[in-house]
């Protein structure tokens, strides 16, 4: 097992994560909004591209992954997941999956997928 596969020095682009949620709306309902969730550092990688149909329209899926120090919840569980993005350089990256690579619970490896998601 590779134990020094990431470490602190590789962290050098800033993520901001955020997650959506309900807020009131002051009239007894609720409209839904983006609100952080953290701005962590990370070790960021474009991986190559794909293509798809949507729509009768050939369209590209640029993808990423994002390194970052492991954070979870009261389980021992990632704490981010799909319903979360990240925000990068101005662009929007929907989170696929969320992977502890070591099951060591010392890294994350957020894999991403450009756009907004719904």
């Amino acid at each position: 097992m590779n134990c020094c596969k990431y470490h602190s020095g590789l962290l050098k682009s800033k993520l901001l994560i955020e997650r959506k949620t309900r807020v009131s709306d002051g009239m007894g309902g609720f409209t839904e909004t983006w609100a952080t969730e953290g701005v962590v550092w990370a070790q960021w990688k474009a991986l190559n591209g794909a293509e798809r149909y949507h729509a009768m329209r050939l369209g590209s899926e640029p993808r990423a992954k994002a390194v970052i120090r492991f954070r979870g919840d009261s389980y021992g569980a990632p704490y981010y997941s799909g319903r979360d993005r990240v925000l990068h350089k101005g662009r929007y990256w929907n989170i696929e999956s969320v992977i502890d690579p070591d099951d060591r619970q010392e890294w994350l490896e957020l894999n991403l997928v450009e756009g907004q998601p719904s």
